[in-house]
Parts: C-alpha cells; sequence; structure tokens
C-alpha cells in the first residue's frame, strides 16, 4: 500500500547536501516526509488496485501550491509499479498552453515502458477529433498488454487540445484498465485545463481537496524530515508555515542549512531568528550563497517556462554549454533544479514563479526576446518562438509578424482559441494603423467564435469595424465574423453579418461570392428559402466566375438544401451531385466544403438509403482527413435521421449521441440543437420518456441562451411528448397551430419530416383544429404530386387523407405504396390505422394480419411504445397469444441489449479497441462509445475484462442449455 516517503528515517548526519530535491548521506536518500493525507492515499490505493484488474477512472488531487499534490503523484506513481503497472508522468507548464496537444504528447510519450509513440498536431490540415480518437487508440492497444497509471501534475496548465483530449479520453477509456491522477491548482482565472477537470469531475471523476497540514501533521513533518523530535521553538516556527508541506520544507532546509537548527540528544532546537516564515526569503537565503554565474542561470531559465537544455541556457547567458556545467551542478545541489530525462527542470514551479516574478519588467523582456532567438535556433516549434517575442514585446516588426502568423497557421484547426489569444496579444504590440491589423482581426474573430467565445467575436469585430478601414477590410472582417458564426450554429447573426460584408464587397470580388454562400445558408436556417436560393444562386455565379471554388460548391449545395426544403426533391439530388463532381474537379478549398453530405440527405429524402449510408460513411473519414471537425455534428445527425427512418432505432440513438458529444466537446450547443430533439423523439418510441423529457429540457436550454426562435421540428416532438404523457389533443397541439400558421413553415416540416403528415392530421382533428388538419393533408398531397416516384412522400400522403376523411380505400393504397418505402416505421402506422378500418368494416381477420405485421415491425426496431400499442390493439381484436417483448431501454441483462450493442459487445470481449470495432461495423468510434456505455449499464460492468468474463459465462451457459460442447 501508498505509505509516507521518509516515514520512519533516521537522524540527519553532518556532510548531508541536497540533491534533485531530497536529502542525501552516503547512498541513504531522504524525501520529504508524506504525512496527513491518509485518506487520499487509501482511495489512490483502492484505484490502483480495481486498475491492476482492469477497471479505469479518474481521480483529481486539487490545493494551493506546494500543498503536497506532486508527492502524492509520485507515491501513486511508486505503487502502481510495485503493482506491475505501466505508468506515465508528466507536468504540464505554461509554455504548454500555446501549443496543442504539447502536454499530452510528452505526458504519454514517457510511459514505462516505452510503447506510446504519438501523432503530431502541427500539420494544418489535422481534425482535433480525429487526432484524439488516433491517441484513444494507442492507449488502447497499450493498456491491453498491461494496465496503466497515468499521473498528469499541474493539470491547470495544459493546453486546449490536451484539455479537449481528456474530456474525450477519460470517459471513452473508462472500461479500460487506465487510471488517470490529475493535479491542479485553484485559480480565479479560468483555463482550458480547469474547465477540462471541472467537466471530468461533474462526469463522475473523484476530487480530493488537499487541505493545509493540522498541528499534529506539521509536529510529525517535522520529525520525520529532521529525524528529531522538535522542540517547541521548531513546532512554533513550522506553524508560521501555515501547514504547506512544501514551504515547511523550505524552511527547515534553510536553518539546517545556515546553522539556526541543531539536533541534540534526538531533539531539534532553533537556535535564530533571522528567517521569516515567507517563501520568499527562504528561496532568498537559499540564493545568497551562490556564484553569480549560477544565479545567472537561475533568473534565465526562469524566463523559458519548461524543461530546458543545457544549450539553451547557455544561449540566453552568453556562455558555452561547458563552462555552465560547474554552476548547474551548484543549482542542482542547492535543490532549485533537477534533472528531467535530458532536460533540466526546477524543483518546483513555485521556485521558478519566485525567481521569475522579481524579475523587473525590462530585464524580463530582454531575456524573453533572447530567448525567442534562442529557441529558434534549437529549432523549438514557431509557437514557441512567437510566445516569447509578444511577452518580450517585441512583434510589432516583419520578421516578428511572420513568425507570429506561421505559429497562428500552425495550431489554428487544432487550438482556435490558443490561436485566438495569441493574435490578440499580437494586436496589443501593433500600431493601430498598421496595414496588417484588419486582417489580423479578421482572423481573431473568426478563431473566437470557433472557439465558442461569441460575445467576444463580435465585440472585437463591431470594435474594429469602427476604426476607419476600407471597404474591402471592412467585407474580409465581416466574413470572418459570418462565417465562424456559421459554423457554431448563430444563423440570425450570420445573415446580418453577411449582409453587410455584401454590401461593402466590390461586385467582382471573391469575397462577395464567400459571403454570399454563407448568407444562404444562415437564410436557409431561418426559413427564408426564396432568398437562399436566390444568394446560393448568386454565390455560385460569381464563385465560378472568379475563382472562388469554395463559394461555387456551397451556393451549389444551398440549392439543394432549398430544392429538399420546398420538396423539389429530384432538383435536389441534381444540384448535390453538381456540387460534389464540381469539388472532385478543382479539389482544394471545395473538398472542405463537404457537398457529400447535402448530396447523402437528398438521398436520404428520395428513400436511396443505401447510397446515402456510403455517402454519409464516406463525408466522415473525409472530414478526418480534411481537418474539418466542425461537420461532424451534421454528419451525425443526419446519419441518425437516416437510421431512424429505416427502422434502426438503436444506431440511431447511438449515432445522435455521439454527434450531441462532439458538437459540446466542440463547445457549439447549437449544433447539438436538432441532435437532441431527434434523440427525444426517439425516445418516446422507445417509451424512454425520463430521456425525452431530459433531451427535450436541454434544447429549450439552448434555445433560451441563444435567443432563437423555437424551431418547429422541436415544437412537434414536445407535442408528440406530451400526448404521451397523457395530455389532451388540444392542450398538446396548441403550440403547434400557433407554430404552423404559415403554410411555407408547414411544408419546410412535412418536407423535412413527411411520416408527420399523419399524426398531424389526427391530431389535429381529435383537438378539432380542422383547418390545421385540412391544410396538413393538403401540404401532403402536395409534396406527392411534386414526387410522384417517392413511395414515402406518396405512401404518407395516402395515409394522411385516410385518417381525415376516413377513406378505406386511401390507407389500403397507402400501405401498399409504403411497402416500396425503405421507411418501415411509416409502414407500420399506416398498417395500424387500415386494421381500424378494417375491424369497423367487420374484416377482423385481416386487422388481426395488419396489427401482426405492424408489431412485427415495431419489434425489430426495438420501438418499446409502439410496440405495446400494437399489442393492445391485439388483446382488444381477441388476440391472447404470447407476444415477443421488445428490448426495453432501461431493461438489464442480456435480454435488454439490442442487435448494434451485442455486435459491439462481442467484438470488444474478442479483444478489438473501439477504432477497430468502429471499422468492422462502419461507424465512427463515438458510435461504438455510446453503444459499449449502454452495454455496460445493462449488464452492471465497468471494464471490458469484466465484460469479456459475462459474454464467457454467458456464453457457457447458453451452450449448456442447447447442449452444444
Amino acid at each position: 500500500m501508498i505509505g509516507p516517503v521518509g516515514e520512519g528515517y533516521p537522524g540527519l548526519r553532518a556532510g548531508t547536501v541536497r540533491r534533485h530535491g531530497a536529502l542525501v548521506t552516503g547512498h541513504r536518500l531522504f524525501a520529504p516526509p508524506l504525512v496527513g493525507r491518509a485518506d487520499v492515499l487509501l482511495d489512490l490505493h483502492r484505484a490502483l488496485i480495481e486498475t491492476a484488474s482492469g477497471a479505469g477512472g479518474c481521480i483529481v488531487v486539487q490545493g494551493s501550491a506546494g500543498i503536497g499534490k506532486s508527492r502524492l503523484l509520485d507515491a501513486a506513481a511508486v505503487e502502481a509499479r510495485a503493482l506491475g503497472m505501466a505508468v506515465a508522468v508528466g507536468r504540464a507548464t505554461a509554455l504548454d498552453r500555446a501549443a496543442p496537444l504539447s502536454t499530452m504528447r510528452s505526458l504519454l510519450q514517457n510511459a514505462q515502458p516505452p510503447g506510446l509513440d504519438l501523432i503530431t498536431a502541427s500539420d494544418r490540415g489535422v481534425n482535433p477529433l480525429w487526432l484524439v480518437d488516433q491517441i484513444a487508440e494507442q492507449i488502447e492497444q497499450y493498456v491491453r498488454r498491461q494496465p496503466m497509471l497515468v499521473c498528469l501534475d499541474d493539470a491547470h496548465l495544459c493546453d486546449e487540445l490536451t484539455s479537449l483530449a481528456l474530456r474525450i479520453l477519460v470517459p471513452e477509456l473508462a472500461s479500460s484498465p487506465l487510471t488517470w491522477l490529475l493535479s491542479r491548482r485553484p485559480a480565479a482565472v479560468r483555463t482550458f485545463g480547469q474547465d477540462a477537470i471541472d467537466w471530468l469531475i461533474g462526469e463522475g471523476a473523484r476530487a480530493h481537496d488537499l487541505e493545509p497540514l493540522s498541528k499534529e501533521a506539521v509536529t510529525d513533518f517535522c520529525a520525520s524530515m529532521l529525524g528529531a523530535a522538535p522542540d517547541d521553538s521548531v513546532v512554533t516556527m513550522a506553524e508560521r508555515g501555515d501547514g504547506n508541506p512544501f514551504l515547511l520544507e523550505q524552511l527547515l532546509s534553510t536553518l539546517r542549512d545556515t546553522g539556526q537548527l541543531t539536533v541534540t540528544n534526538g531533539v531539534a532546537t532553533l537556535v535564530g531568528t533571522e528567517l521569516t516564515a515567507d517563501f520568499l526569503s527562504a528561496v532568498d537565503l537559499r540564493l545568497r550563497d551562490l556564484p553569480e554565474l549560477t544565479r545567472r542561470i537561475l533568473d534565465a531559465s526562469s524566463v523559458l517556462g519548461r524543461p530546458f537544455t543545457v544549450h539553451e541556457v547557455a544561449g540566453l547567458v552568453g556562455r558555452s554549454a561547458i563552462e555552465l556545467l560547474p554552476a548547474i551542478d551548484e543549482a542542482v545541489s542547492a535543490a532549485l533544479l533537477e534533472a528531467d530525462g535530458t532536460e533540466l527542470r526546477f524543483r518546483h514551479d513555485l521556485i521558478r514563479e519566485a525567481l521569475y516574478g522579481q524579475l523587473s519588467e525590462p530585464v524580463r523582456r530582454v531575456l524573453h526576446r533572447e530567448a525567442a532567438t534562442v529557441v529558434q535556433r534549437e529549432g523549438r516549434s514557431a509557437v514557441e518562438v512567437a510566445e516569447h517575442l509578444v511577452r518580450g514585446g517585441h512583434a510589432g516588426d516583419g520578421q516578428a509578424l511572420l513568425v507570429l502568423r506561421q505559429a497562428v497557421a500552425q495550431i489554428a484547426p487544432t487550438a482556435p482559441n490558443t490561436a485566438a489569444d495569441l493574435i490578440l496579444r499580437m494586436l496589443d504590440l501593433i500600431n493601430q494603423h498598421d496595414l496588417s491589423r484588419p486582417q489580423l482581426v479578421a482572423e481573431a474573430v473568426r478563431l473566437l467564435a470557433l472557439g465558442g467565445r461569441i460575445s467576444e467575436a463580435i465585440a472585437l469585430g463591431e470594435a474594429t469595424l469602427h476604426t476607419g478601414l476600407d471597404s474591402a477590410q471592412e467585407a474580409a472582417l465581416l466574413l470572418g465574423l459570418a462565417e465562424a458564426l456559421h459554423v457554431t450554429g448563430h444563423s440570425g447573426d450570420v445573415v446580418n453579418y453577411a449582409s453587410r460584408g455584401i454590401g461593402r464587397a466590390r461586385p467582382g470580388d471573391p469575397v462577395r461570392a464567400e459571403l454570399l454562400s454563407v448568407q444562404a445558408y444562415a437564410l436557409l436556417d431561418t426559413g427564408d428559402i426564396a432568398g437562399g436560393d436566390n444568394a446560393g444562386t448568386e454565390a455560385a455565379a460569381l464563385g465560378a466566375a472568379t475563382g472562388a471554388y469554395g463559394a461555387l460548391v456551397c451556393g451549389t449545395s444551398a440549392r439543394s438544401i432549398a430544392a429538399r426544403m420546398v420538396g423539389n426533391l429530384r432538383a435536389a439530388v441534381g444540384y448535390a451531385r453538381d456540387a460534389v463532381r464540381i469539388a472532385e474537379q478543382v479539389g482544394g478549398e471545395a473538398r472542405r466544403r463537404h457537398p457529400r453530405l447535402w448530396l447523402a440527405a437528398a438521398l436520404t429524402a428520395v428513400d436511396e438509403f443505401t447510397e446515402a449510408e456510403a455517402l454519409f460513411t464516406h463525408d466522415q473519414r473525409e472530414s478526418d482527413s480534411l481537418g474539418t471537425a466542425w461537420t461532424q455534428p451534421r454528419w451525425y445527425y443526419h446519419r441518425a435521421t437516416m437510421l431512424a427512418l429505416s427502422g434502426r432505432l438503436d444506431d440511431a440513438v447511438a449515432e445522435a449521441e455521439a454527434g450531441a458529444r462532439v458538437a459540446e466537446q466542440l463547445a457549439a450547443p447549437a449544433l447539438s440543437l436538432p441532435l437532441l430533439t431527434l434523440l427525444a423523439s426517439l425516445s418516446i418510441h422507445r417509451d424512454d420518456l425520463a430521456g425525452a423529457r431530459d433531451r427535450l429540457g436541454r434544447a429549450h436550454e439552448i434555445v433560451a441562451a441563444g435567443d432563437v426562435p423555437v424551431p418547429a421540428d422541436l415544437t412537434w416532438t414536445v407535442a408528440q411528448f406530451q400526448i404521451s404523457c397523457g395530455e389532451s389533443a388540444s392542450t398538446a397541439i396548441a403550440p403547434i397551430v400557433a407554430a404552423l400558421t404559415d403554410d411555407q413553415v408547414l411544408l419546410r416540416m412535412l418536407a423535412r419530416r413527411p411520416c408527420a403528415a399523419p399524426q398531424l392530421a389526427r391530431l389535429a382533428r381529435a383537438a378539432g383544429a380542422d383547418s390545421l388538419a385540412a391544410a396538413t393533408v393538403e401540404t401532403a398531397r402536395q409534396l406527392a404530386r411534386r414526387n410522384p416516384d417517392i413511395p414515402s412522400l406518396v405512401g404518407t400522403a395516402e395515409h394522411a387523407a385516410g385518417i381525415i376523411h376516413d377513406d378505406l380505400g386511401a390507407l389500403r393504397r397507402a400501405v401498399h405504396t409504403l411497402e416500396q418505402s425503405p421507411r418501415v416505421m411509416s409502414r407500420a402506422a399506416a398498417m395500424e390505422d387500415l386494421a381500424a378500418h378494417e375491424d369497423v368494416n367487420v374484416r377482423r381477420d385481416d386487422a388481426v394480419r395488419l396489427v401482426e405485421q405492424a408489431l412485427a415491425i415495431y419489434l425489430s426496431c426495438n420501438a418499446v411504445r409502439d410496440a405495446a400499442r400494437a399489442q393492445k390493439i391485439l388483446r382488444e381484436l381477441g388476440v391472447r397469444r404470447r407476444q415477443r417483448q421488445a428490448n426495453a431501454t432501461s431493461g438489464q441483462g442480456w435480454g435488454s441489449l439490442t442487435a448494434s450493442e451485442l455486435r459491439v459487445v462481442r467484438l470488444v470481449a474478442e479483444g478489438l479497441t473501439n477504432r477497430q470495432v468502429a471499422a468492422q461495423l462502419f461507424v465512427s468510434p463515438h458510435t461504438v462509445d455510446s453503444h459499449l456505455r449502454h452495454s455496460f449499464s445493462k449488464l452492471g460492468v465497468t471494464s471490458r475484462v469484466e465484460l469479456t468474463r459475462q459474454v464467457l459465462l454467458h456464453d457457457r451457459a447458453a451452450g449448456a442449455t442447447t447442449g452444444d460442447d
């Protein structure tokens, strides 16, 4: 079990020196004691035992600097190694925040035994979600050989992409034998790391708050460290250290080193009063007798902000590396520096912070400017060079700006917030009239919005627009605002900024084509179909004329969306195929607009599900390679919709859940709104009303936070939910009547969801809203007339008419037509209604046959609520035979697993990683993770080891039951 390091060590003898942060006598190592943390140590011990047995998890230790967090991580690492576990130990630094994935990469590459060789994030086209998935795959493969403990000290300092990785990896790998142990300091200023840790704690990570040591623990600390019983004078001095172990260590070490503490007959006594209980005074005393060159090395090193090489510090102080070795050894002997592999680092960041804080501002700036040159010469990244240029106030000249632009280009795809912050700091150093300023502002605005900082983006953009920009600069800035707000789902603001930009752009400017294309999408999102189609047409024409092929593809895709929204579905397919063809021909930026996504959506609308699914799979893989993570939530939504329409409800739920999590991870909640609406609808079919209520609540929170109107789809789903909860038709339909007063709104809703027509017509008639019922039937017929070759539209129109007019012939035609459609749930619903009319017309046998067919469909789809309704109808028809049950979503045990969950469970039990399972099933790793979460809950397991055991036991029992050997 983890125990207090150094506890029970004998007293120090004369000649003791300090090396690498510990007390050394001969060959005996005396580390500062670890006392007063028994509860945390016990929890860590239990977690390691569980991990060694196959379960994963996450523990956070938090407290002020020097409170003992690092010692706990070290103690956990020692026990993990003793248990035969692999261990990765790392520490985030302040400089990490400027370099995407630097924290995670250095952490995992230090794993022992070796075996993790992480891909870098330096390529501009890298998709951050794809990158994290690759890391997850490597870790999964690694821990299959050996359980692992990952210790990340000062995790609050980790970079933006590492923070995203933690939010994804910790829950996704929770079923693997992997424990994450993170430490952080509390801070008033929010950081990416702080937010990620807060999120992990909210998701179930255990947190330990380290309080100052008690008086008894302080006394034990002194006794253990000094090897002697402290008398009252020592205890009184130690109590002035506020129970902070690191400060106590510094005080006691300095007292001993300066001769102010003696040990006689096993009792430690204070004999001097020069030292006050202050960390800075302890550091000053530690530095007092050091040679001048050693002090210069320490000052210069404090500027680097990370582990450093001897050559780097030599460059900063202007000496050769060989000359510095004796002075560096002095710093190590004084326990100020320590070795970190082939580099050096400060033994504790408090020491570095103290030294850095004592530098005057002019000296600090000079050192940062020199550091920029040194680290560039040593081959460090442009991001690190840029950080020193900014801190040195040296970002205004041409060469510095070039480096800064390179840094922004390097990190923007994977860390938009970090890139935006770097630009903002650049702007503080650039003259207000600098010609490069407007372009930098436009880029900062785009990145701020991409990072979810919408209000900051708008404030910066608006402030800059009033600084005397020319028309071309204004148009470029407004384009940056419009594009960024579009990908985060803020369509109303997009229309505003795009319109203003179009007014400022020259008629033949490619920027105008780009503005028109983004305006087209936003207008369609806000319901202005004619305006969106016109803007798309103009964008495509101008894009073709000016070579702005991205705008050409977007404009053509927008025309496809517009045609689909009004039910001109074959035209929608045609426009989408044109957009795909153009993107394939010209490549480059045009391919990044993902026209295949819109082609797949159009193909879904015309019932061509097989080609649509193939395109969805292709588009997801292409978005991985192109680095366009922002398409992912839309991809998940459209694929989940197609799966739901085809009756694969369980798969649709997994896809939609994965998409909603991705939208959350990308700080784009608006993109999760349609996903949450779809999930609520699916939850109703699966008889999970609690889940539906939760999803609808989250959807309304997003609507309220974004100050946007409630979408008609959301209003319709709320009505379905209320009916399912027993509300009257008149109460449920009231918001629908208000929302669908405009015929165009009704057309858009039914063009997107034709299967809603029969349900809406029935609900309207039951509530006495006859005009809405009649309008619904007429709109459905209008869509059918426009698309006479699409069975789902023709069939649902007949279905709706049959309900309203009690038309047996129409209902029979509906069932016959829908038998040619892949939308099996629509077919089953039509069979139910036809059965009711056949029964009324004394054709009971036909009615029973129809309901049994509908029930079979519902059962195959796992539509629990619909299946229960069909079974009730059968009982009313006098059918008493035992019926097979659908899988309840809240059930437990093997019988509750869906077919998709079973497939995932068996592949995982065979030892496949999430990505390997995803490749076999042609889904994403996030979708696999969704299936696993449900499966683990149903089977009551927490690890892949337990899951594999359950599979073996289940198969053995099944074999015994069937008599198989």
